[in-house]
């Protein structure tokens, strides 16, 4: 079975919050920056696309019930 792109961007979000917890908005901050500053338009537009994973994955986590 064929993994899709969306699949990827949310294990990448998924990646994040386990590795950077509470950081993961300011890691995913600095990637996005590291690639603008490199001029690569593709880098920076991934770790937008994972940025908007990221927020709805927390904000999820942040609604749940305990």
């Amino acid at each position: 079975m064929a993994v899709t792109r969306e699949q990827e961007l949310w294990a990448m979000a998924l990646w994040v919050d386990r590795e950077h917890g509470d950081d993961g908005e300011r890691f995913i901050a600095e990637r996005v920056l590291h690639f603008e500053a490199k001029g690569n338009a593709a880098g920076k537009g991934l770790w937008m696309e994972v940025a908007r994973r990221y927020v709805e994955l927390r904000k999820s986590i942040e609604d749940a019930p305990n």
